[in-house]
């Protein structure tokens, strides 16, 4: 199954070493806030094409799957450099050969960070679905929080752990460094108001799935 890489970044870093990371037989697609843009360059390092968006923040991550050209789905930060991400690839596709799973996220999380979360997976650092997965997820979510919509701030800055919540999980611990800039203090993880925001959207996920 093909691959399509999706990276969304406000465009204010360098992201090359995470491209060059990527197997060079993967679709790539970056989704730039900063620029309002998707950049795209498809499989075995063709011309990169560029089609204008809107700024969706951390969701542009799924937004950009309307883009894609693959089922397969690997997303991670743009300011996280994963060892060998054919590894989680290769752990999705085990669970697909051997049990047919579709609606499965495989995600790279160290040892040191599953106790923080402890019924979700964090998707920055390397994860792989398949592209229909989020969908269903999102639409679980709204069908059940009817005074809530897609364009809402917290669903927009916080629908990776929506996603997280609602879709069965795997996880892999593959190396990965983080890049010089993932402590600045513009990053997500770093604003005023990120536990609070990250609280209240886990709350309201566990709602859905325990209804």
């Amino acid at each position: 199954m093909k691959v399509s890489a999706c990276i969304p970044t406000r465009g204010d870093v360098d992201i090359d070493l995470i491209l060059y990371s990527l197997p060079a037989k993967w679709e790539r697609l970056v989704w730039n806030n900063g620029s309002e843009e998707v950049w795209i360059q498809p499989e075995e390092g063709g011309a990169w094409t560029f089609h204008p968006t809107s700024d969706l923040g951390p969701h542009g991550r799924f937004a950009a799957i309307e883009y894609a050209s693959n089922d397969l789905i690997f997303v991670v930060d743009d300011d996280v450099l994963v060892s060998d991400p054919e590894i989680i690839v290769d752990e999705w596709m085990r669970l697909f050969d051997a049990y047919k799973l579709n609606d499965v996220i495989v995600a790279n999380m160290p040892q040191e960070f599953r106790p923080h979360y402890p019924d979700s997976v964090m998707l920055g650092f390397g994860a792989v679905f398949h592209r229909d997965a989020p969908e269903k997820a999102f639409q679980q979510f709204f069908d059940f929080h009817t005074d809530m919509s897609r364009t809402d701030p917290l669903f927009l800055r916080e629908s990776c752990r929506i996603f997280a919540v609602l879709t069965p999980w795997c996880l892999v611990d593959v190396p990965k460094e983080d890049m010089p800039y993932a402590s600045d203090p513009n990053r997500l993880w770093k604003q005023p108001g990120h536990i609070q925001s990250r609280e209240r959207a886990l709350k309201l996920a566990r709602e859905v799935r325990d209804a």
